[in-house]
């Protein structure tokens, strides 16, 4: 398996609009991999993991035709990772999909209230497919389990993505783990090719907070997991969804941070074998 990062900022994307803090500034700055737009993967170039409103920036540069993409998981329903609005462009006139096109959104039943909104002549391209709590489901190739979040909606999400032989558990957005997760990863012996893990904070060893992570937190994460032998050396661990209010959270400064405790820093268009 392939993941690919789209966009890998928290809500307000990094430099944030409308900002003038120092991390914001020395990003417009210095560019690069310190530019960050809102969070979203891809699988493979198959298997779509979220819809921000970044969405159309993030296929124009990516090469991907959405009209080629026929799955896609829906972690949550903050709109820097559900854009309902872009699906009204499914409208006659705005695009002209093939007849028999289907878009099938995986999600809780917080992301069915959202679609269930949207006009007949949009849904009619939407396939919504309420996904349950520990209950594993087949999203094209990919089997797919949908694990308990802490954040800060009804029903948030994390995934764990499989192709029969790697695995992927993609963690966005939460805090650490809630205790039905970490128990349903243990009774089933789940193992990771692959973390990649909320830090929104940065290099911050704790925060006054929940619903995200930092590095600190980060830190007991990975721990546990080995404890657990949910991973080994032989894991993949990467950091993702970043924000400006975040401590040494620019891309050039967090790097050695993170790679003293193990971690590889994901970027924009960031893509890794699993």
């Amino acid at each position: 398996m392939k993941l690919k990062y789209l966009g890998t900022a928290a809500a307000e994307g990094y430099p944030a609009m409308f900002c003038d803090c120092e991390n914001c500034r020395r990003a417009l700055k210095e560019k690069g991999k310190n530019i960050r737009s809102r969070s979203q993967a891809i699988v493979d170039n198959e298997l779509l993991i979220d819809f921000p409103c970044d969405t159309y920036y993030h296929c124009m540069i990516n090469d991907i035709n959405l009209h080629d993409i026929h799955n896609c998981l829906i972690t949550h329903v903050h709109r820097d990772h559900l854009y309902p609005v872009d699906f009204l462009y499914f409208k006659n006139g705005f695009s002209h999909p093939a007849p028999d096109y289907k878009l099938n959104l995986y999600g809780s039943i917080d992301v069915e209230k959202i679609i269930s909104e949207l006009p007949s002549e949009i849904t009619k391209y939407l396939n919504f497919v309420k996904v349950n709590l520990f209950e594993p489901f087949k999203a094209g190739k990919y089997t797919v389990t949908p694990m308990k979040a802490y954040h800060g909606t009804e029903n948030p999400y994390i995934y764990a993505i499989s192709d029969g032989e790697k695995s992927i558990l993609y963690a966005h957005d939460t805090d650490i783990f809630p205790e039905e997760t970490w128990e349903y990863m243990k009774n089933n012996k789940m193992y990771f090719d692959l973390v990649s893990m909320d830090c929104t904070e940065g290099a911050y060893e704790e925060l006054n907070y929940h619903g995200h992570m930092c590095l600190g937190r980060n830190v007991k994460c990975r721990d546990r997991m080995l404890e657990e032998k949910m991973i080994d050396e032989k894991t993949k661990l990467v950091l993702n969804h970043f924000s400006h209010n975040g401590i040494h959270s620019n891309y050039t400064d967090f790097v050695p941070l993170a790679a003293d405790k193990g971690f590889e820093v994901a970027f924009d268009g960031m893509e890794i074998d699993v």
